[in-house]
């Protein structure tokens, strides 16, 4: 988005609906508010609110955020090379905009929190192609989630692998703190997920095929530390299908686990053939210190 100056004229109508419809709905109307908030847009050279009557001759000028992230995304870095990178994900950190408008426009990722897109956009990694869609994302983790991601740095290698990823040639080990004490060491999950009324998603007869491979890595006070291998890739697939099965994800506000700081969910490795060498590659995030302390916490409670 590049500055812009606009003259009201017309019915009174307010400032927020006006630069809407004057942007051609490449902006959504909440981030247009989001700008006004932040002082990026000035009717008649002062600062407004979203709700301000304009008036015929009204001049609006809006002049757009720079972009600022605190996080530099080569601190994140656990492996490069010229086709991609592979990332150690906090937990708490958005992989991209809640919005689908960032994808058809990155100047967006300047008006929203910030994000793993908007520190790759402010300081990509050499040879980062930023013209790709979706900034090389090729699949993400769910914002509690921490663990190992990758993200490609061109279009052919971004192309190639998300055609691994949707032909499950891609295998992903997560690790969680479960509540309860399942009675078996290890199984398989097979429960369709969908999206029902109200929007939330869960299990499903009427959703698309999941499958989950489990194994129970230790058990202590009434929790498991588990290893989590899903075959599948729907939305939030882990975390609905142990709810399903009666033991939720420690953490999980949403599926019902019990309290903790944080969703204590873990992508700990990813391996898969290079879709161009053919060579075997795995990727590895080592456990963050508050996944490892709840687990102690846990442990040591009776």
């Amino acid at each position: 988005m590049e500055k812009q100056t606009l003259i009201f004229s017309g019915r009174t109508e307010r400032l927020d609906i006006f630069i809407t419809q004057e942007l051609g709905g490449t902006l959504s109307r909440n981030i247009i508010q989001n700008l006004i908030k932040s002082g990026a847009v000035l009717v008649n050279g002062k600062q407004k609110k979203a709700s301000w009557p304009l008036e015929e001759g009204d001049i609006v000028e809006i002049n757009p955020p720079e972009l600022k992230t605190s996080l530099n995304i080569k601190d994140l870095i656990i492996s490069e090379d010229k086709d991609f990178f592979v990332i150690n994900k906090p937990a708490g950190l958005l992989v991209h905009p809640q919005t689908p408008l960032w994808e058809e426009n990155f100047d967006i990722l300047k008006t929203c929190e910030e994000t793993l897109v908007s520190a790759i956009y402010s300081n990509p990694p050499k040879k980062f192609d930023l013209t790709m869609d979706r900034l090389g994302l090729v699949h993400r983790l769910d914002k509690e989630t921490s663990g190992v991601m990758l993200i490609a740095k061109n279009s052919d290698f971004q192309q190639a692998m998300i055609e691994l990823f949707a032909n499950r040639e891609v295998h992903k080990t997560y690790n969680a703190i479960c509540c309860g004490n399942l009675p078996d060491d290890k199984g398989t999950i097979n429960a369709p997920i969908g999206r029902v009324s109200g929007g939330k998603i869960k299990a499903s007869p009427l959703g698309r095929e999941a499958i989950t491979d489990y194994k129970v890595a230790k058990r202590a006070n009434n929790f498991c530390f588990m290893e989590l291998y899903p075959r599948t890739g729907r939305t939030n697939q882990l975390r609905v299908h142990m709810s399903w099965l009666g033991y939720p994800v420690l953490g999980d506000w949403l599926y019902k686990g019990a309290s903790a700081p944080r969703l204590m969910l873990h992508a700990k490795k990813l391996e898969f053939l290079h879709p161009f060498k053919k060579t075997k590659l795995s990727f590895s995030a080592p456990l963050p210190k508050d996944f490892k302390e709840a687990w102690q916490k846990v442990s040591k409670e009776k």
